[in-house]
């Protein structure tokens, strides 16, 4: 059971990482893929292809598709974590993990919770309100995004944090006979 939860445990880690790298990343290719000069024939049929708008527009509906990408992702992620947090509790019930083992998962788990049902709803809402709206004069909505995103962004890193104390506390384990 300790290779399970071990593999639970990287594999949670291991996928709020890169949901996180993700993330960022979509933002950053939409400004690399406009800014760069074509270096393929592939390139140049993109940018032949958004000519016809707006300089401002192409940038606009690239990062839209990206903002309902990194939605997509971190509803469909914060399912996964529910179940890996849920079977990782189950096992480690089982195979009889100390307390304080089991308190760092329900931890997780709740975070994950928290997190899955409570703001990322909250930041699609305040997103999606924000993603047409010009960014000359600062939206009153982008005060929140930003506190909302700041939570986020703290509570997956104390969700790290506790995972990596988990996964060492595990490894130090003594084997089962």
């Amino acid at each position: 059971m300790r290779v399970i939860m071990a593999f639970l445990l990287g594999s949670w880690l291991l996928g709020m990482i890169l949901v996180a790298v993700v993330a960022a990343e979509n933002f950053f290719e939409v400004d690399r893929l406009l800014s760069s000069p074509p270096s393929t024939a592939y390139r140049a049929e993109f940018q032949k292809r958004l000519a016809p708008l707006a300089a401002g527009d192409a940038r606009v509906a690239l990062r839209y598709l990206s903002s309902e990408l990194n939605r997509f992702y971190f509803r469909v992620w914060g399912g996964a974590e529910i179940l890996l947090g849920a079977a990782l509790l189950v096992l480690a019930r089982k195979s009889g993990m100390d307390r304080r083992f089991r308190a760092g998962a329900w931890g997780m788990l709740a975070l994950s919770l928290l997190m899955t049902f409570y703001l990322t709803p909250q930041l699609v809402e305040v997103g999606r309100a924000l993603d047409f709206v010009s960014r000359d004069t600062p939206p009153p909505q982008l005060g929140r995004f930003g506190i909302l995103h700041g939570a986020y962004s703290a509570l997956d890193l104390l969700r790290l944090l506790v995972g990596i104390w988990l996964t060492v506390r595990l490894a130090r384990r003594p084997a089962e006979n």
